[in-house]
């Protein structure tokens, strides 16, 4: 069985690849053009970090994104009349 550290991983539009040093790891963009695409090398535990800030700032949008929709059914149900407000 390989060494599942070993192996690429495919996160959307780009993928981690192990470096030889067992510590780093190089993200490389998919690109559909001929161009060579950008590489990053970083130790994995930045990586893990950049991962935990993405899923704070999904939830950050999540939450703006709630309130927006609140605020929008809230707006809605004012203009009319026979509606009751659940936000007021």
């Amino acid at each position: 069985m390989p060494d599942p550290r070993a192996l690429r991983i495919d996160v959307g539009p780009f993928h981690l690849l192990p470096t030889p040093d067992a510590e780093t790891w190089t993200a490389t963009a998919r690109s559909a053009s001929d161009a060579e695409p950008p590489e990053i090398t970083a130790q994995w535990t930045a990586w893990v970090a950049f991962a935990q800030r993405v899923l704070q700032a999904d939830a950050l949008w999540r939450d703006v994104e709630a309130r927006g929709d609140a605020w929008d059914e809230g707006f809605a149900a004012a203009r009319d009349a026979g509606a009751t407000n659940p936000y007021r």
